[in-house]
């Protein structure tokens, strides 16, 4: 039987039994997967990881616990999901070229702020969680080697010494985490242009220190882009 002639009876198999051919159905599926991954994060990223188990989580996502465990059997592969969705959008971001500190560090804001729950269950919650650190760890790494990356193009006497160029990967990567953090929380979306300089400025200064005077700067986009 040809494939074709398989799909046919297979939609018609579907519909005799009152049911929706089967790509229609899985669509569905994903659709309401990704419904309650999305309302999942709302709720742990304001409860918490641990005061949370699936229980508590389905009562307030109001269904049946059932319901949830037939999508994920266990709080480890709902978070799995959840922050293994968002890890793969960073990474995505993080590996386009680059195109300035002001550029990327808006779109870091539009990424964080379309998935606000999910960031804040990974640079919170996460990165204070024995189980589920390695979710955050993954993130800070990124940020980590990315800045080295740059560190090493930019800076002749860091590209020579890579333990400082380490050091100061590591300083950047938590400072700009802890502060894009705190600006999804409590800043103000319209004075994103105030951040990013501030972020830029702040930048500058750390890595004017650590150079002791030497005359490496990183690229600087104007604030605009």
């Amino acid at each position: 039987m040809s494939r074709a002639v398989r799909a046919r009876s297979s939609k018609v198999a579907h519909l005799s039994a009152g049911r929706p051919p089967r790509g229609e159905a899985d669509a569905r599926r994903q659709e309401r997967e990704g419904e309650l991954l999305r309302s999942a994060a709302v709720v742990l990223a304001k409860r918490g990881i641990r005061s949370t188990p699936m229980d508590a989580l389905a009562e307030e996502l109001g269904i049946p616990k059932t319901v949830l465990y037939r999508y994920f059997d266990s709080r480890d592969a709902l978070l799995a999901a959840i922050l293994g969705g968002f890890a793969a959008q960073w990474r995505a971001l993080q590996a386009q070229p680059w195109r300035g500190l002001g550029r990327n560090l808006r779109e870091v804001l539009a990424l964080t702020r379309a998935h606000r729950s999910e960031f804040m269950l990974l640079a919170r919650y996460c990165a204070t969680d024995p189980e589920y650190r390695g979710y955050f760890e993954e993130l800070h790494s990124n940020i980590v080697e990315h800045t080295d990356r740059l560190l090493e193009t930019c800076s002749p006497s860091m590209a020579a010494d890579p333990l400082m160029r380490q050091l100061s990967s590591r300083a950047t990567a938590g400072f700009l985490l802890d502060a894009v953090l705190w600006w999804i929380e409590q800043g103000d979306p319209a004075r994103d242009d105030d951040f990013i300089l501030w972020a830029r400025k702040s930048l500058d200064a750390f890595y004017t220190g650590w150079q002791d005077h030497t005359s490496m700067r990183l690229p600087r986009p104007r604030v605009d882009e």
